[in-house]
């Protein structure tokens, strides 16, 4: 803490009159935000409502919070309602117009940052150079925000040339908005805001020159993580709840998509003898059973071509655990061999384990699979980590006494996670990355 208000002055040393500093003060704690609030800075970034939350009512009310992470647009709502100073990721024009008719039900006027992307990554969002000159008569129609300029993020990389090509784009697209008086050109973090400011950048984002760099992993306190598979390793779950609703209803068995999302997680057999039972009052025959689960997988295959594609990012959570020693499990209610047989393949032998409906008499929301996978672990229960995104996955976890990570790569809203009492909810696999390297509980 102590430290806090020296890197404050060695970074305002290196900043223009005329350029905001935003102290990035995600996962960062309170009396650190409180160092630098007493060392005389403002602006802080936060990039999760919940944490914005927590931080708001612990610290003096003339902070100007900026959001500076991805906002989902179920989270509107409730980022609104804590009046942030700027929201600086809006990267798209339904979240624009979210926004807007969220905003003017609660009677305020927002002042927003479009989120442009100029660098050469995938993972990272944004308006294209052509959307953001496209955007100005869509602007002009929405009355409860204030669109107050661009922010932009360079690409990840050493090389000084192509960090400075995508900030001279990025002002280059400021430029071709021209709709706005004075406006903000958001760009520069830690290791190269020197250069955003030389390309234009009127304000900047600094966290680890200011709160200190990230913790390592040099000794985790977890030795596994068990991750679920479909709709956490295999982008699967909207051609399984397509199926299912499919074949359930040939069969006689009315059945949505959403209720496929809601009993994810289960055995097969439970999904299909659970709404027999609602439906009929008697279980399915087993010849009943084995016709849907047939039609289901044929169904599947078909709109897959037998393989689904993989969730974005989490071959890079993998690689970072195990460059960590950290054992990787799938521990999964799934009875379709060709998907859990391809999971080493696919994921470049990633996995210790593999946990499958054929291994539990119980499938998912009862506990037996985390605990056989625990068990056959050896590691105590605090060495042990779920990431699930399926709520009767995150109740399952919890029964068994584990620690659980719930990413909502779903249509269900995060209330439903948040009600199984999962641990920590993240909304992409990116997202739950930074939090297991900055996570105090991933390292003594």
């Amino acid at each position: 803490m102590e430290g806090i208000a020296e890197q404050i002055r060695n970074v305002r040393a290196q900043i223009p009159a005329g350029v905001t500093l935003v102290c990035v003060s995600k996962y960062q704690p309170v009396e650190a935000i409180r160092a630098a609030y007493e060392a005389g800075e403002r602006h802080f970034g936060e990039s999760r409502v919940q944490e914005l939350k927590q931080k708001v009512t612990q610290l003096p009310n003339d902070i100007h919070w900026h959001f500076i992470g991805h906002l989902q647009t179920n989270k509107v709502r409730d980022i609104l309602k804590l009046r942030p100073y700027l929201i600086q990721s809006v990267d798209s024009e339904h979240l624009l117009r979210t926004i807007n008719n969220e905003a003017a039900k609660l009677g305020i006027v927002q002042d927003v940052l479009l989120e442009v992307h100029v660098a050469k990554e995938e993972t990272k969002t944004g308006f294209t150079p052509s959307e953001i000159s496209n955007l100005k008569f869509q602007i002009s129609n929405l009355s409860n925000i204030r669109v107050c300029g661009l922010m932009t993020m360079a690409t990840n990389t050493e090389d000084e040339g192509e960090i400075r090509r995508c900030f001279q784009e990025a002002k280059r697209c400021l430029k071709n908005l021209n709709i706005l008086n004075n406006p903000i050109l958001s760009m520069g973090m830690s290791d190269d805001y020197p250069i955003a400011i030389e390309c234009g950048s009127n304000m900047v984002r600094i966290g680890s020159r200011i709160f200190g760099e990230r913790p390592k992993m040099n000794n985790p306190k977890i030795k596994a993580v068990f991750f679920d598979q479909d709709g956490v390793l295999y982008n699967s779950m909207p051609y399984h709840a397509a199926s299912w609703a499919w074949a359930m209803t040939k069969h006689g068995l009315p059945y949505t998509e959403m209720e496929c999302y809601r009993n994810e997680g289960r055995t097969s057999t439970g999904v299909i003898q659970e709404l027999h039972q609602r439906i009929f009052g008697v279980e399915a025959s087993p010849e009943l059973v084995a016709a849907i689960y047939k039609d289901k997988s044929s169904r599947f295959t078909q709109m897959t071509g037998g393989f689904p594609g993989i969730i974005p990012d989490v071959d890079k959570v993998l690689k970072y655990l195990r460059a960590n020693d950290i054992q990787c499990w799938v521990v999964t209610g799934s009875g379709q061999p060709d998907l859990f047989n391809a999971l080493n393949d696919v994921f470049d032998n990633a996995f210790t384990a593999i946990i499958t409906s054929f291994d539990v008499k119980h499938g998912k929301p009862d506990p037996e699979p985390y605990l056989k996978a625990w068990e056959r672990s050896g590691f105590k229960k605090e060495e042990c980590m779920v990431v699930e995104n399926a709520p009767l996955g995150v109740r399952a976890a919890k029964a068994a006494g584990l620690f659980c990570c719930a990413v909502n790569t779903g249509p269900l809203p995060d209330e439903e996670l948040a009600a199984e009492k999962a641990d920590r909810i993240f909304h992409s696999m990116a997202e739950l990355l930074e939090w297991i390297k900055e996570s105090a509980i991933l390292a003594v």
